[in-house]
């Protein structure tokens, strides 16, 4: 059980959440002010000075909704499925509220401030200044600099057949090679497998870039699975997608990262490919022999 002691509350004209904004609105019309209780009032000492705060706040009006509603994914104006942490939704395990607002002035024990998302009467549970060294990021900075090239194949003789996969990782100054063998297979699943597996290994929140020159992985994950999806896993002319299994666990893996999918030309003289290619024909035949 974790207890919290409300420091105060906020004034703002919002009675209901008909009317409240989803974020905080600096222009927004009213008065907006965070009345902190008597006892804390000395806290405020040094205050006026930053140009902004940030509040964080108990909804105590917010309606309570089943645990199970709050956890499960929603979705986005894309339609693609999101976990709740990556949603500024306030149907939340805990309800709590931040929201980073401009400092008007203070007076004794009031702070008036623009605009904050949040019904009149709303417990404060904390106030920090806001410091733009600290706490603004650019978007354009991303502390994983740079981003991870891949390069996949896969291989089958006889199609089916044994088969294998290969895929190239680069990134910064690493080459990481992943190879992989089935004794019975075909050349489709392995190209997928080939993605699938190298996927896995990438960590890092950086940007993906991975070449493929087959059609069948690069249009199917650029133009096909999401129709697919929509049919359940049925194609344009009502047939059962073929390796669903393996396009289930490649779209999973994509949702998770940054990943861009390109077609490369096959035996076009591109290192890389020539090299994924290489691997992959000498893994069915290390498993042969």
């Amino acid at each position: 059980m974790i207890n919290f002691e409300s420091i105060g509350e906020i004034k703002s004209p919002y009675q209901d959440h008909e009317n409240i904004p989803r974020q905080p609105d600096i222009e927004a019309e009213g008065e907006f002010i965070l009345e902190i209780k008597p006892k804390f009032k000395k806290a405020l000492n040094g205050l006026s000075k930053y140009d902004y705060l940030i509040v964080i706040f108990y909804l105590n009006k917010l309606d309570k909704k089943e645990l199970d509603l709050i956890i499960n994914p929603t979705y986005s104006s894309s339609n693609q499925k999101r976990g709740l942490f990556a949603t500024r939704t306030p149907n939340r395990p805990n309800k709590i509220g931040l929201s980073t607002v401009g400092l008007k002035y203070i007076e004794g024990n009031k702070i008036y401030i623009t605009g904050i998302d949040a019904i009149n009467g709303t417990p404060i549970l904390d106030i920090k200044p806001y410091y733009e060294s600290l706490d603004s990021k650019q978007e354009s900075y991303n502390y994983n600099k740079g981003s991870i090239t891949i390069y996949t194949d896969g291989a089958c003789y006889n199609n089916p057949g044994p088969g294998a996969y290969a895929a190239i990782i680069l990134d910064e100054d690493k080459e990481i090679e992943i190879t992989g063998f089935e004794p019975s297979t075909t050349n489709n699943r392995m190209e997928l497998q080939a993605v699938i597996e190298a996927l896995k290994v990438i960590k890092k929140n950086k940007k993906i870039i991975l070449y493929s020159d087959s059609n069948y992985v690069v249009k199917g994950i650029n133009e096909w699975i999401q129709n697919w999806k929509l049919r359940g896993w049925k194609t344009s002319s009502n047939k059962a997608v073929k390796n669903k299994d393996l396009w289930e666990k490649l779209d999973e893996e994509i949702s998770k990262k940054n990943v861009q999918l390109k077609k490369v030309k096959a035996h076009s003289g591109d290192k890389y490919n020539e090299k994924v290619d290489s691997l992959a024909k000498e893994e069915i035949d290390k498993n042969l022999n």
